[in-house]
């Protein structure tokens, strides 16, 4: 695979003074517009595939009127998915949105005051970035950060712009998982050695048809960004989940709502070190990115993060359990018990969480949205910020990475760099 190392540094620096000075150079620099409880939230979609779509109606249909907001731009590099968008907007009856194939575009408009980010994973935290230097407050779907330079770059920038960024994964702004939080935290379970996650399927995924897609409708060379100039190829495009250049594989693309997990309960955001191992082992399709992968991390506060995943057996679905001397609490179940503990302070009756009726699944889009959009009236610091981000992307990088080239890799946080 091409190595794209020299266009991200040209792109984008390792220092606030550099990046600030590329993106002023476009004339994106901005300061995000002072917003009153009252003021109306104008959104603009960049990506307006599948996720965007779900995402600009929770906005648009069930936010609109509690939190004063609305959907007033879309972007998307295929014409079909913006064509889909306005065809959206007019048969709800939304306000007519402006359209653009090119992100920059959007965010040049000084109407638009937030945009939600669902590209592809490796546009994520380069998009986030030049958004927040745009004055753009940010929804960035998961993973936050594929590589170490722009992941650098995007909490750089949105620390130094002020914006309200919160990433996409959900569990952060379900109310059971902070009570789950702080029972872990609670000593219950004794010393906690090992948290195991996973997140499994049992099938091809993202394995999606693409015969549709023709070349005058793709700005392709919007889409490659900064990688590596190829020919057009509309199966890259609309199966990019299974190519390295467009995603970090499965650590990424479902890993990170189960990795973020285990340091949020833990209170111990960043890895010091990863090892794994992986393949593709039944879905012989052409993918590059594994079907089938383990990983072991190794934290400061001195526990191990398991994180498996695989796409041809769903067993264990996408949950998390911590295992302590005193007992086991597992996510899904949301429960505590004696499972494996020993000793007089062993747990004797499960403890569970209690979930109110009517309380949505963590998956819901709805209440993470709407903690976001509060946010950036409030200025409160959102559920996922840009920290919650940045820690499951450097694990979701190493776990790859460690992969990829047989050996432990280790994070040196003073550095910011994977060693």
């Amino acid at each position: 695979m091409p190595s794209n190392r020299t266009d991200r540094r040209d792109f984008m620096g390792k220092t606030i003074a550099g990046t600030a000075g590329l993106i002023a150079g476009s004339g994106l620099l901005a300061s995000p517009r002072a917003l009153g409880a009252n003021d109306k939230i104008r959104v603009g979609v960049i990506g307006c595939g599948s996720r965007g779509t779900a995402l600009m109606k929770d906005v648009q249909d069930q936010l609109g009127k509690e939190c004063n907001v609305e959907i007033a731009a879309g972007c998307d590099v295929w014409k079909p998915a913006r064509d889909k968008m306005e065809a959206l907007a007019k048969e709800k009856n939304w306000p007519k949105p402006k359209l653009f194939s090119r992100y920059h575009d959007l965010l040049e408009q000084k109407d638009i005051d937030a945009v939600i980010i669902t590209t592809p994973d490796f546009a994520h935290s380069r998009i986030l970035a030049e958004a927040a230097w745009a004055g753009k407050h940010a929804y960035c779907e998961k993973p936050m950060a594929t590589n170490m330079t722009d992941a650098n770059a995007a909490v750089d920038a949105v620390e130094a712009n002020k914006i309200i960024c919160q990433v996409g994964t959900q569990r952060r702004s379900h109310a059971p998982h902070y009570e789950a939080a702080d029972l872990v935290r609670s000593g219950v379970l004794g010393v906690i050695t090992e948290v195991e996650c996973s997140y499994n399927r049992c099938g091809p995924s993202w394995k999606r048809p693409f015969e549709d897609v023709q070349k005058e409708d793709v700005d392709w060379d919007q889409y490659l960004m900064y990688l590596p100039k190829r020919q057009f190829d509309p199966h890259r495009y609309r199966c990019w989940h299974l190519y390295r250049d467009y995603s970090i594989g499965l650590a990424g693309l479902l890993g990170a709502h189960v990795i973020d997990v285990a340091p949020w309960f833990m209170d111990d955001p960043l890895p010091e070190s990863a090892v794994g191992m992986g393949g593709v082992l039944i879905w012989k399709e052409g993918r590059e990115n594994y079907d089938t992968m383990e990983s072991l991390f190794m934290y400061p506060k001195g526990f191990i993060m398991r994180y498996t995943s695989r796409l041809g057996n769903s067993a264990g679905g996408s949950e998390v359990q911590f295992r302590g001397t005193q007992g086991t609490f597992d996510t899904g179940a949301l429960t505590a018990t004696g499972e494996g503990g020993s000793g007089d302070k062993a747990i004797k009756e499960p403890i569970k969480i209690d979930i109110p009726e009517g309380t949505p699944h963590w998956s819901a889009n709805v209440p993470h949205l709407r903690n976001w959009l509060e946010c950036i009236k409030s200025g409160a610091r959102p559920n996922a910020d840009v920290h919650a981000g940045y820690g499951h992307s450097i694990a979701a990088i190493m776990a790859q990475k460690s992969i990829e080239q047989g050996r432990m890799l280790r994070f040196d946080k003073e550095k910011r760099e994977i060693v």
